[in-house]
């Protein structure tokens, strides 16, 4: 059911679609991209493209969550990692093709109910489910304290599918319970992989923004009409 739920939400079809589009228009991107200001940026919207599409179709074949808790944690981080890669991914085709310097969706607060860091916005919050449910769960910083993650549990106090508690290094100072629910971590990608239609809609005005730069632009001309088809050719 889980994997039914995660294919109607990523195929690999809108990433298939927004790489031909890159690839299109006598390779408009790579000729803009592949030397702006001094930097290879081709090679990054093709590195970002690439992981969106590897982690897109893990997704879509990831077997159910196993029963087992040991299996389920690494199956849950797995997961989390996936949706990490497309964010990210997906942050850096931002950065490339759109002119807000702001990571998409800055500020909203829109996937994740009953949070445990009600000052996070949902880009931030996810950052800290991804270190809590197996990033870096050892080393975590949360409230000016230094916490470790315990060993991720399923809780029937709640609606949950895992929990942590978040122990303190601080002598005396109490348990937090991080609860992780994979419906909300799904909201989350399907989110922000429907971005990719928004940037995909900012190249094709690229395009037609280039085409009507170009239009204006005088060639030169010639009496010798082979003369001319060459020039029309180079141009």
């Amino acid at each position: 059911k889980r994997n039914w739920i995660v294919r109607s939400v990523v195929s690999d079809d809108k990433i298939n679609d927004f790489r031909s589009l890159v690839n299109s228009n006598s390779s408009f991107v790579y000729k803009i991209y592949r030397d702006k200001g001094g930097k290879n940026l081709f090679n990054l919207v093709c590195s970002a493209m690439d992981w969106i599409s590897v982690s897109v179709r893990h997704l879509g074949n990831s077997p159910d969550l196993d029963k087992n808790i040991d299996s389920k944690c690494i199956q849950v981080y797995s997961l989390i990692s996936s949706i990490d890669l497309i964010f990210e991914s997906i942050k850096q085709l931002n950065r490339v093709f759109m002119t807000d310097n702001k990571d998409p969706f800055y500020g909203e607060k829109k996937c994740f109910k009953d949070r445990l860091f009600a000052n996070e916005d949902d880009n931030n919050y996810f950052k800290t489910i991804r270190a809590c449910f197996g990033a870096h769960p050892v080393n975590l910083n949360q409230e000016n304290s230094k916490r470790f993650a315990s060993w991720p549990f399923s809780s029937h106090f709640n609606a949950s599918d895992l929990s942590v508690h978040l122990y303190s290094r601080d002598v005396g100072k109490e348990d937090l319970t991080l609860n992780l629910n994979i419906n909300e971590l799904l909201e989350f990608l399907k989110i922000r992989y429907e971005y990719l239609d928004v940037i995909a809609n900012r190249i094709e005005t690229l395009f037609v923004e280039y085409q009507h730069q170009l239009s204006k632009e005088k060639i030169e001309t010639k009496s010798d009409p082979l003369g001319q088809l060459y020039v029309l050719r180079a141009e």
